[in-house]
């Protein structure tokens, strides 16, 4: 008798495991259900059970139910599939605490990749980048097609100043489940071979800020022969349109292939790839981006006077990943009213500008439409503060004196340990000694100022 209840458990489990494999959730729990009802001591269906409740996104369920196969036998996959729940959750700690219990029961559990993975992510966000590329790189020794791995693999060699490794790693982001670009062009993509006249298209990618960081590349296209077709963000347009070596400017459209006639195309962020960049090789020569709207007479009166001018921003795009940790608030600039013989000028945009309470800085939210306008102004100002957004690589790019305020985990492209960039020859950084710490950071930044010239 025991040995027909075993086969008919058996059938009953594959059929499950099948309708589970096929997204069938539902069927897949009511047969799960009927098994534990049975057998309530076995812990592979409390984990399937507790998966269904994961893929449904009742995580407090998946919790219970995984929790409960643990109870049951100390799995490795188990424990793995738990941190997996809590890293949906966002409970970091809970999440590490599991995916190490099942490193420790088995390293080459199936999917320890993402417990590398996951553990990986965790010890880069707390600064701990060398421990992170070693998980990273075990995590794509155990998956080599792993793309999420590659792309977090990439972001620490470039922090680290390994260009040449880490560019070819950063084109993974193409292939990552939210893919840098989704879109199919259909045609060849440019391997930095002579163009000959040939019509390339240089996609637009990311932020205004990469925009404006990468766009420097464009004449070292137009030295191989291209017709340079440039896709562009619409509040870029008026200010790209003052380069020299693109042919046709088309505003970009989300998830649309720009409505022309090209040979081949590359992402404007492959192009250091492309042309083999290395710290000492980047293109470094600015200003490669000029002021080319004239100031109306609003603006020109607010900028006139003898004081030191500067510009300031403290937020950035409230949709970024890291924007929580990189953007500070107007709380942390007032220090700057107390300063003699400066006057202060807003260039903040958006909710955050509601922070601004200080009558004696000039607020020119109004008067900036787009990166134009921007540029206008920054052409008519001393000094840029702002920490890390698209407004100091515009103020780079002109070769203006900026600023750079920075978060203890900085973005790849401000490397380590430096108070320089080699990629904006008038920037200074400025960088948190721990996470949070703006206050200290600050500290600095009124030093230098008494300072400067």
């Amino acid at each position: 008798m025991e040995k027909e209840e075993e086969i008919t458990t058996n059938s009953a489990l594959n059929l499950a495991l099948k309708y589970h494999k096929t997204g069938k959730l539902n069927e897949a729990e009511l047969i799960y259900k009927k098994i534990l009802e049975q057998n309530l001591s076995n812990s592979d269906v409390w984990h399937l059970l507790g998966l269904i409740k994961y893929q449904k996104r009742e995580y407090g369920e998946a919790i219970t139910k995984i929790s409960k196969a643990i109870q049951l036998k100390e799995n490795a996959v188990y424990y793995g599939n738990l941190g997996m729940v809590y890293d949906a959750l966002g409970n970091e700690e809970k999440s590490i605490e599991n995916f190490e219990k099942a490193l420790r029961i088995n390293p080459y559990y199936e999917n320890a990749h993402l417990a590398y993975y996951n553990l990986g992510v965790s010890l880069k966000d707390k600064g701990n980048i060398n421990e992170a590329l070693e998980k990273f790189d075990k995590s794509i020794e155990l998956n080599e097609d792993f793309p999420e791995a590659h792309f977090n693999r990439s972001l620490i060699l470039l922090l680290l100043g390994k260009l040449k490794e880490g560019w070819e790693e950063y084109e993974y982001r193409f292939r990552k489940k939210d893919s840098a670009d989704p879109r199919i062009f259909n045609k060849p993509k440019w391997d930095g071979s002579p163009l000959n006249g040939k019509r390339i298209l240089i996609i637009s990618e990311q932020g205004a800020g990469d925009n404006i960081q990468f766009i420097r590349y464009l004449p070292l296209i137009k030295e191989k022969g291209g017709y340079i077709i440039l896709e562009c963000r619409k509040n870029l347009k008026r200010l790209f349109e003052g380069i020299s070596c693109i042919d046709e400017l088309i505003e970009k459209k989300q998830n649309v292939i720009p409505n022309t006639e090209f040979d081949c195309y590359i992402h404007l962020m492959s192009l250091p790839r492309v042309f083999g960049t290395n710290l000492d090789t980047i293109p470094v020569k600015t200003p490669y981006l000029k002021a080319n709207v004239q100031l109306d007479k609003e603006i020109k009166e607010k900028l006139n006077t003898n004081n030191l001018k500067i510009g300031i921003n403290w937020a950035g795009n409230p949709n970024h990943d890291n924007d929580k940790y990189r953007s500070t608030n107007f709380e942390k600039f007032k220090f700057l009213k107390q300063i003699p013989g400066i006057t202060i000028f807003s260039l903040q945009k958006g909710e955050a500008s509601k922070q601004l309470d200080a009558p004696n800085i000039i607020n020119l939210e109004e008067n900036i439409k787009d990166f134009a306008d921007t540029a206008s102004i920054i052409e008519n100002l001393d000094l840029v503060i702002s920490v890390d957004t698209s407004i100091i690589h515009l103020a780079g790019a002109m070769g203006k004196p900026t600023w750079v305020l920075l978060d203890f985990m900085n973005d790849w492209r401000w490397l380590v340990d430096r108070d320089d960039t080699p990629w904006y020859p008038s920037m200074k950084l400025f960088r948190q000694k721990k996470p949070g710490d703006w206050d200290s950071l600050f500290n600095e930044v009124i030093k230098d100022l008494k300072n400067f010239k």
